[in-house]
């Protein structure tokens, strides 16, 4: 006797050259089986798989590896297997052994590597195979820092004129990289779409199923929001006067409809932002110290409320933002319902580029790691960005001072 279990069930998708394409979902949802099918090591059992050009798979860590052999050898074994020849090997050799870097270990046996090491040379093969579809299960999860920057510098360059299918329980990396994301659960396809609609609505839905059934509701974002009539900070005369130098920013009206979830048993009542004499603002510039300000209507009993935002670019990728919990772990502001809680973060805005951008904001009950998510807005708030300069980086800090000056050689 058995039971039969079925890994996927009308799932159905296509994938476009030079996409990179995430697959998310809890354990046991069905993603490695995608993987796997789209790899050709697991055939289906119904349905079909239609794929042009050569697809290189990076799936269970180790895989293809002899622990026996060394390193070296092990890179003309697993590149044959991917359909690699020996003289193509023999050819990328060295630069696969200098991607990897993991120095004299690449002599000796990889049963001595530890997962990081053995995860540094995985990838260094597959990343040059001459490949059109690189498929990626989880490898990144276990290398350090420095090795994960150079994959991420190797996927972007490679996703300009190929394809990539990735399976990460990792939102940021998804967020970071791909173009669109789909959520499995039980082997069905639940959502397909945008990075930061798709990894939001699961956020949610995992909170929801640890926490039980919400009992707030999610709500379309309403169309046409424009930006609060508040009196604002006015500098016009230094934008004026340095245009191209000086960021500016929009800000626009807490929109209440905005899409969260949670429990419920707090509620944020508005957000909005003032100067440090709480004069409410409608737009601001970079580089000058600021108040974003919460009102929330607390609904149940809380111990240790804990409140936090974050900035999200439009791939939703989380620039910065804070919560109270540290300030206020050793002596929490307990709550009785029918108060209001007013959290109060005072920070230097500092310089985005041009574009749109959104406020997620939560209010929950307990510690860090444990916690209950009372409510969470998705899009609370959007910033717009008017800053022409360039700084090269995600999120410019506004420096004190910049000097250059000549000083004399004493040696």
């Amino acid at each position: 006797m058995y039971n039969e279990v079925h890994a996927l069930r009308d799932c159905s998708f296509e994938v476009r050259r030079c996409e990179c394409l995430g697959i998310i979902g809890r354990n046991g949802a069905g993603k490695s089986t995608v993987l796997q099918l789209l790899a050709e090591t697991l055939l289906p059992t119904a349905g079909e798989l239609k794929i042009k050009g050569k697809i290189a798979a990076l799936l269970e860590l180790g895989s293809g590896f002899n622990p026996e052999f060394t390193g070296r050898e092990n890179i003309f074994m697993y590149g044959a297997i991917l359909g690699m020849s020996p003289e193509r090997l023999t050819e990328r050799c060295q630069a696969i052994i200098d991607f990897a870097d993991i120095g004299p270990a690449i002599e000796q046996p990889v049963k001595t590597y530890s997962s990081g090491m053995a995860m540094r040379l995985a990838f260094s093969v597959v990343a040059h195979i001459d490949a059109d579809v690189l498929i990626i299960d989880e490898a990144l999860a276990v290398g350090d820092v420095i090795f994960v920057q150079k994959c991420f510098a190797f996927l972007r360059e490679f996703i300009k004129n190929h394809t990539v299918i990735l399976v990460t329980h990792d939102i940021a990396a998804v967020r970071d990289l791909c173009d669109r994301v789909i959520w499995l659960d039980q082997g069905r396809v639940i959502e397909d779409g945008p990075p930061a609609q798709v990894t939001d609505d699961y956020l949610a839905h995992c909170y929801e199923q640890q926490q039980g059934e919400s009992r707030i509701e999610t709500k379309e974002p309403t169309e046409g929001s424009k930006p609060a009539d508040l009196t604002s900070d006015i500098r016009g005369k230094t934008w004026a006067e340095h245009p191209e130098a000086v960021p500016k920013y929009g800000f626009f009206t807490f929109d209440e409809n905005a899409p969260s979830f949670g429990k419920g048993g707090a509620r944020i009542r508005d957000i909005h932002f003032t100067d440090l004499e709480d004069h409410p603002l409608t737009e601001c510039c970079g580089a000058e110290k600021i108040r974003l300000v919460m009102n929330i209507d607390v609904l149940e009993k809380m111990n240790s409320p804990i409140v936090g935002f974050a900035f999200r670019n439009k791939r939703g990728e989380n620039l910065f933002g804070d919560n109270s919990y540290e300030l206020y772990k050793d002596h929490p502001v307990a709550m009785e319902p029918g108060e209001v809680l007013q959290a109060v973060f005072e920070f230097e805005m500092p310089r985005l580029h041009p574009g749109e951008y959104t406020l997620h904001a939560a209010i929950a009950d307990g510690t860090q790691d444990e916690h209950i998510q009372q409510q969470w807005f998705h899009n609370a708030l959007t910033i717009v960005s008017y800053y022409h300069g360039k700084t090269g980086v995600m999120v410019g800090i506004p420096m004190q001072q910049i000097s250059l000056r000549r000083i004399s050689n004493n040696n």
